[in-house]
């Protein structure tokens, strides 16, 4: 699997994991790892969804769940397509 195929699947298990309702950063990463991936996988779409404004925290707290934006929501639908 080329690294973009493999980063698109990792992005779609991320956002599927966050329709379902906000997950802390730990329980997300959780999530994910169990499906595929490695940490620094993980690390690097996390950190990709988050600056490009397809994930956001729930609240300014610390502690605050992320969950998904509109953006993507239409992301997901793109790549259904």
């Amino acid at each position: 699997m080329k690294k973009r195929e493999r980063d698109l699947h990792l992005a779609r298990i991320v956002l599927a994991e966050l329709l379902a309702g906000p997950l802390r950063r730990r329980d997300l990463e959780k999530r994910t790892l169990i499906k595929c991936g490695t940490r620094a996988t993980f690390d690097s779409i996390f950190t990709f969804l988050k600056a490009q404004g397809y994930i956001a925290k729930v609240s300014e707290v610390y502690t605050a769940p992320y969950q998904i934006t509109e953006k993507s929501k239409r992301f997901l639908e793109a790549l259904s397509s």
